[in-house]
């Protein structure tokens, strides 16, 4: 532990809760699986081809229905991407779950995570999860592994003054950081907000497949009816 620096005191933390600067967020729940099939599913565009295609099979044969493969396309494509979103959601909501270690009047405790308050000595060993942010303060060959937020898979070494993120967890050394950015202001909270929206991405391989599904959506009401 840094010499001389000894956490927050008792008088202090009862400062910060009394001023509100405590780690407390909105809590979220992800849609289950059903109501993310259910909001892909029935959607205009489906709705038009769909009919379109009981037509085209009564009038042509099932052969000719086969053009509304592109509502399995967009159901999949939709579904996929708010999958991804609900599993995101998931785990952050039970990283911030996980109970803390605090550096207060010069004692290691073991506190609940909406029991942390601003400019808290937050420790951590491997294992651990990080459920606010701040800049290191002191690191001992400590490695974090930042997968969840950035998709890299390498654990990335931390020195006093970098920064860690909430959402990410300990695998290697100890190290101590300042709790700056708690509640709804921290970046694993900000990410749960965002997921919870269930908002489809708009990259371009999505918006290139949304026009062709449009423009296949024009050419089929004169060749469903050849």
């Amino acid at each position: 532990m840094l010499a001389g620096d000894r956490g927050l005191t008792a008088a202090e933390v009862a400062e910060r809760v009394e001023a509100g600067a405590v780690n407390e967020a909105k809590r979220h729940t992800s849609r289950p699986f059903s109501a993310i099939l259910r909001a892909n599913l029935f959607t205009p565009l489906n709705a038009v081809i769909g009919v379109l295609a009981v037509i085209a099979v009564t009038f042509g044969g099932w052969k000719q229905g086969l053009f509304a493969g592109v509502i399995i396309a967009n159901i999949l494509i939709g579904t996929i991407q708010e999958l991804r979103a609900k599993r995101t959601l998931d785990k952050l909501s039970l990283m911030n779950q996980a109970n803390a270690k605090v550096l207060r009047d010069g004692e290691v405790q073991e506190i609940a995570p909406n029991k942390i308050v601003k400019d808290d000595l937050v420790f951590v060993e491997p294992g651990d999860r990080v459920v606010v942010d701040g800049p290191v303060v002191e690191s001992r060959n400590l490695e974090i592994d930042e997968s969840l937020l950035t998709g890299e898979a390498d654990p990335v070494a931390k020195a006093p003054g970098d920064d860690v993120r909430s959402g990410s967890f300990a695998v290697a050394g100890t190290g101590l950081f300042r709790a700056e950015h708690i509640g709804a202001d921290s970046y694993a909270a900000k990410l749960v907000e965002e997921a919870s929206k269930f908002t489809l991405a708009r990259s371009e391989l999505r918006e290139g497949i949304n026009r062709f599904i449009k423009l296949i959506n024009w050419l089929i009401v004169p060749i469903a009816f050849l």
